[in-house]
């Protein structure tokens, strides 16, 4: 009792007392929760700071290391594990700064992860302003996944993909999109990540991650919403609202005025989630929307809407998803 109460000394005494590993816990065979009597420091965990090896003296490379739902747990990524008694060891600190060292045994287990990964956090969260210079994108998912898979991604307006340069975090759960320079003023930029995003044991994830944001300081859109019907269940779609067709006048003084068309463009992006529905938020005006949507986690649209017009004074709409003869990946319906 004497010794629980000086660990939890009160204010303005410094807490001075180094964490202490109390279990090991073996859930999955992919993943290794070590639970601690006090929280943990979760911005200093690194995968190589701890070491799995088996009874062979084999070691296993641990694909991420992260705080679990309590902050007393780390959970540690390897992969597939056997029946057999492995040893951990590794370096931890508590939220003021505490280090300790620790080594522990345990038997791996023979549970596979059933659970798809989730994407668990956006950056910048949906509507942000004020995304000049250094603008950065992360999606965070709830565990580590295999990088070795390609997550398709998209941006609207059409050539964003190629001015954001793609990478992976250390902790393997984290998916970075990262421009230097300056975002150009009055555009709002779309942002998506189709799922498909699998962990270390082979499920994917179901649901997109999406955000949409602007260089300037006031987000000029209104909200839109709707739902787009199909023939069976959906995984997951997108919709398109491309501008109207414009034209400008050209004036000469040596020639009389004469109109040209504008190339039109898609500036507005929203993801169809499984339901059906979509939501998002348009610069006022008048587009014409079309829909695309996978229905078996191949990345490519089975079904396609013919497009409709639309202005946004209505706030919401309804689109009918018919067969694709020639499938094509979402992003393909950019224009």
């Amino acid at each position: 009792m004497l010794f629980a109460c000086a660990k939890k000394m009160l204010p303005p005494n410094p807490d001075r007392f180094a964490p202490r590993l109390q279990g090991v816990e073996t859930k999955t065979r992919s993943q290794i929760t070590l639970v601690f009597d006090e929280e943990i420091n979760g911005a200093k965990l690194r995968p190589d700071s701890f070491l799995v090896t088996g009874p062979s003296g084999e070691t296993l490379a641990l694909r991420g290391a992260s705080l679990g739902g309590d902050m007393r747990e780390v959970q540690l990524w390897t992969p597939i594990q056997e029946v057999k008694l492995y040893e951990v060891r590794g370096v931890v600190a508590d939220r003021t700064g505490n280090q300790a060292r620790f080594r522990a045994r345990f038997r791996g287990s023979s549970m596979q992860d059933t659970i798809a990964p989730r994407v668990a956090s956006v950056e910048p969260a949906p509507g942000a302003t004020r995304q000049k210079l250094g603008v950065r994108i992360r999606v965070k998912f709830s565990e580590p996944v295999d990088t070795s898979v390609v997550v398709r991604s998209m941006f609207v307006p059409l050539g964003y993909d190629t001015l954001f340069k793609r990478s992976w975090s250390t902790d393997w759960q984290t998916l970075n999109f990262a421009r230097l320079d300056t975002v150009p003023g009055g555009a709002n930029i779309y942002f998506m990540v189709q799922p498909g995003a699998r962990d270390l044991e082979g499920n994917r994830a179901q649901a997109p991650a999406f955000t949409y944001f602007t260089s300037d300081t006031i987000l000029d859109a209104v909200a839109v919403k709707g739902r787009a019907l199909g023939i069976g269940a959906l995984k997951t779609g997108a919709v398109f609202f491309t501008e109207s067709a414009a034209v400008r006048v050209i004036t000469d003084s040596l020639q009389p005025p004469r109109t040209e068309s504008l190339p039109v463009r898609t500036t507005g992006l929203a993801p169809i989630l499984a339901d059906g529905s979509f939501a998002t938020r348009l610069r006022k005006g008048e587009y014409e929307v079309i829909a695309a949507a996978d229905t078996n986690g191949d990345g490519l649209a089975e079904l396609v809407s013919t497009p409709v017009r639309f202005n946004t004074e209505l706030e919401s709409l309804s689109l009918s998803l018919l067969p694709e003869p020639l499938p094509q990946h979402l992003d393909a319906y950019r224009r």
